[in-house]
């Protein structure tokens, strides 16, 4: 069964510890974000975001995918989290970084949409981090084999706190 993210782009609440807590889940004092499957694709001398954005996944695939980072990141204090058609990113510490809606950046340039603020560095380290992870991991594999778009980055944005 292959999972689409509804309305993701435009979620009704663009702040995920509000939509995560709106879902009725407990969200622990943490800071959340939404974290959308993405294929950043290489242009001459940057990337863009391709359609369709976040990936259309499946189920295992999705599983697959969550237990590789969430067993890397757990030390960190980064939990990845699948709810309702949307993966969400949750943090033990707020980032201290301004991050773009995804329908901004979709067949542009990411580098002026890249996050920004004081904690810009360190999250770029993180989703390069993350990057390496997804590079030859075995659902990224099977996706080449079957001629569809890898997943080989997350895009995060909707930074919020839960109350």
């Amino acid at each position: 069964m292959l999972i689409f993210f509804k309305q993701l782009l435009q979620p009704k609440n663009s702040n995920a510890a509000q939509a995560w807590q709106q879902a009725g889940n407990a969200t622990d004092n943490a800071f959340w974000m939404f974290a959308l499957p993405v294929n950043l694709v290489l242009q001459r001398d940057t990337f863009s975001m391709a359609e369709p954005a976040p990936l259309p996944l499946e189920n295992c695939e999705i599983e697959a995918l969550s237990i590789t980072l969430n067993t890397h990141f757990n030390s960190h204090g980064y939990e990845f989290f699948w709810h309702e058609n949307r993966w969400l990113l949750s943090l033990t510490a707020d980032p201290f970084i301004k991050t773009s809606a995804p329908k901004l950046v979709i067949n542009k340039d990411i580098r002026a949409f890249l996050p920004t603020g004081e904690g810009a560095k360190k999250w770029a380290s993180f989703i390069n981090e993350v990057q390496m992870l997804l590079f030859e991991h075995p659902v990224n594999i099977a996706r080449e084999i079957d001629k569809k778009p890898v997943v080989n980055s997350v895009w995060c944005y909707g930074l919020g706190q839960s109350k």
